[in-house]
């Protein structure tokens, strides 16, 4: 049932509990609002007219003083540019005030020289999530949590340590998987609206593009040869080498400072190579991919409010229901204010299962050394 749809009072008094929550105002959190990916998303957001009137978007700060600075001056430009719409932007000085329907994490660390790996990256954001969790659960326990903010399977893991883990989905997977059926079409000259592509396990190193997972839809269909050429160049030689081969090229650009060449470099690469490299040289140049994120995002919340069971990715925290993995693992999904579902499309059996087991390794393996414990999860051997 849309969101917004008038009902006579007979209609009304027969109403499903859930149906009559459709009809309320949504309340969308973004805690990390005033970093570059939390602001782009805010801006997305509002462009895509998904919220109505009367609904509330909240940008969260952390007491500090100097953010709620910025978060008001925030504010006043996006109701500046969209008040029109007559959605309610609304400040939160702390996590612990937050009430909200969407809770969206886009707070923590990010790659810098500070923390320039994954693992530091992850040991400063660690008590970073356990914090924001607490907080934000306390308040908001039967919320929907969108996870943006690296590392994306540690986040999920420590939401899910204290939230139902059905209410926590990571963007990771929904964004990999842009970036792969974006590959494919620019290949075969065609739009990314035609490509259905997924990519699932890690968002990271460990990620599995699946090539059986790749369909054209409408007049793409008349690519189905050329498709099937890159399949079959893909199986020429092991990703793992083709990504090396890859990653030493350009880095060697890079360390030039030459940008464009390295992006150019990235062209040459079958599109479920160029995935693992391209985004690495635009957070070299940018520190970050902020309107790539906010988009990826934009579709899961786009899919939760709308809850007409349209499959997106993400990371989520499994027990058995895939492959006998039980752990936080990238996958097909559809998802609703109440929480996410495997997708219907079982295209984990599509391809081997060697990869997708490996996958599920590396992020038990990573997990278990940030966290200093035993193993988390256990995968079908």
């Amino acid at each position: 049932m849309p969101r917004g749809s008038k009902f006579s009072q007979i209609q009304r008094d027969n109403l499903l509990i859930t149906e009559e929550f459709q009809q309320m105002a949504t309340r969308i959190a973004i805690l990390g609002a005033s970093g570059s990916v939390g602001t782009a998303l805010a801006l997305h957001l509002l462009k895509s007219q998904l919220l109505e009137p009367d609904d509330c978007l909240l940008l969260v700060g952390h007491g500090e003083a100097s953010l709620q600075h910025r978060l008001l001056s925030l504010r006043i430009d996006l109701l500046d540019a969209f008040d029109d719409e007559r959605v309610e932007i609304g400040l939160v000085a702390e996590p612990k005030n937050v009430e909200a329907d969407i809770i969206i994490l886009a707070a923590g660390e990010t790659v810098s020289p500070e923390h320039p790996t994954r693992r530091d990256l992850a040991i400063a954001n660690l008590p970073i999530f356990r914090d924001l969790a607490a907080a934000c659960i306390s308040r908001s326990p039967n919320a929907m949590f969108i996870v943006v903010s690296n590392p994306v399977e540690l986040a999920v893991h420590v939401l899910c340590e204290m939230a139902d883990r059905h209410r926590v989905v990571g963007m990771g997977a929904q964004q990999d998987s842009l970036r792969f059926a974006r590959a494919v079409a620019t290949d075969l000259g065609v739009s990314r609206h035609d490509v259905r592509a997924s990519v699932v396990g890690e968002h990271g190193n460990a990620m599995v593009p699946l090539w059986g997972s790749v369909e054209l839809l409408g007049r793409a269909q008349e690519r189905e040869r050329a498709l099937g050429d890159l399949r079959d160049r893909a199986k020429q030689l092991p990703l793992s080498e083709r990504v090396a081969v890859l990653r030493r090229e350009v880095d060697a650009l890079l360390r030039r400072g030459q940008i464009a060449e390295a992006y150019q470099s990235t062209r040459g690469a079958l599109p479920d190579a160029r995935i693992f490299v391209e985004p690495f040289i635009t957070v070299q140049a940018m520190h970050s991919t902020p309107n790539a994120t906010a988009n990826a995002t934009l579709q899961l919340v786009a899919a939760c409010l709308a809850a007409d069971r349209r499959e997106v990715h993400g990371q989520v925290r499994l027990a058995n229901e895939a492959l006998g993995i039980a752990g936080v693992y990238g996958v097909p999904v559809t998802v609703s204010r109440n929480g996410w579902h495997l997708g219907e499309r079982d295209i984990l059996q599509l391809e081997g299962a060697q990869a997708l087991v490996e996958s599920a390794r590396s992020i038990d393996n990573f997990l278990c050394e940030v966290l200093n414990a035993p193993p988390l999860m256990r995968a079908a051997q």
